[in-house]
């Protein structure tokens, strides 16, 4: 069979994502033995790199074995294919013969039938309608963080469905996600099949044989407690250097989303600032007044050097991949 007879495309789906899809499911059809893969530029320019694709299908091979992915089951494509995800997400179903619904790139998805397998960014996760629950086996979050408070709303919302949630660690340098976190079951990542971790001053190192990765040091930091499993502390490229104190944001994160569960979403992040250097700032959704009189009595709470200096809402500030852009001008 043809594999690009797999592909379906929603009726929403214009020109430009219908040709997209086209290149990039013919480019792995093709003989082409090093294909293009790009960063998200979340964390800096865009880069491309070439990869060979027997490295490629080891990655896909160890998602299909940790997720029980075979041939025939239905997935879905709502990321866009310039990216890692989304090309890895077609890849995917064109070499394990999974069928595929092309659907736009946009936060709302919606899509026809049941699905075994969906990757979603949370901020489309947190879009889904009620009775997408029911039509979905497994959901994969990745491409940007998830908040204390959006894993409780989700594992609220998929609460009697047999969903498998999890949300996944990877860069393009890591070919997709080397590691998953289940929802709702610790802060923990356990790695894929074939890949190992250590700890190098702190940073996170990466070892997959398989994928083409030797001992690679990221720029996260993390906590790691075997081999095969770590905690995420945050980015050490993201670090907010206040008053001379080095605040890693997401700390600041789950500090305030344990103390208030049920707020609006929001981040820590940073602005420019004469006294501090940079000024550790609440990005925040809009509050009520007793929202924000509570907010304020948590940052009371904290010691003074991880505490906001002030609340700054409305819409929260994105990259343009969708990952919370911590850094203000």
């Amino acid at each position: 069979m043809d594999a690009l007879t797999l592909l379906t495309f929603h009726p929403s789906c214009d020109e430009s994502r219908r040709n997209s899809v086209m290149e990039q499911a013919q480019k792995w059809c093709s003989d082409e033995v090093v294909l293009a893969l790009q960063s998200s530029g979340s964390t800096g320019p865009v880069k491309t790199s070439m990869r060979d694709r027997s490295l490629i299908i080891k990655s896909i091979e160890a998602t299909a074995r940790t997720f029980g992915l075979m041939p025939g089951m239905r997935t879905a494509l709502a990321m866009d294919v310039h990216g890692t995800g989304g090309r890895l997400m077609l890849w995917r179903a064109l070499h394990l013969g999974m069928h595929c619904e092309i659907l736009p790139v946009q936060r709302k998805v919606e899509w026809a039938g049941q699905l075994d397998f969906l990757a979603l960014i949370p901020q489309q996760a947190m879009a889904l309608d009620a009775g997408a629950w029911s039509r979905l086996r497994c959901l994969l979050l990745g491409g940007a963080p998830l908040a204390a408070e959006q894993e409780r709303e989700l594992l609220k919302r998929s609460s009697g469905h047999a969903i498998r949630l999890s949300h996944g660690f990877g860069m393009t340098e890591t070919l997709s996600h080397v590691a998953i976190r289940e929802l709702g079951r610790g802060p923990s990542y356990h790695c894929l099949p074939g890949v190992t971790v250590s700890e190098d001053q702190g940073a996170l190192c990466i070892h997959a044989p398989e994928r083409g990765l030797y001992h690679m040091r990221t720029t996260d930091a993390a906590k790691v407690l075997n081999d095969t499993e770590f905690e995420w502390l945050g980015r050490l490229d993201g670090v907010i250097i206040s008053g001379g104190k080095k605040i890693f944001p997401e700390a600041v994160d789950r500090v305030i989303a344990d103390a208030l569960p049920g707020h609006p979403i929001g981040f820590a992040g940073s602005i420019p600032d004469e006294h501090w250097g940079e000024a550790l700032v609440w990005y925040s959704e809009e509050l009520t007044a007793v929202e924000r009189q509570d907010m304020l009595q948590v940052f009371e709470t904290m010691e003074s050097w991880l505490r906001p200096k002030r609340i700054v809402e409305g819409p929260l500030p994105l990259t343009a991949s969708g990952k919370w852009r911590r850094k203000g001008s």
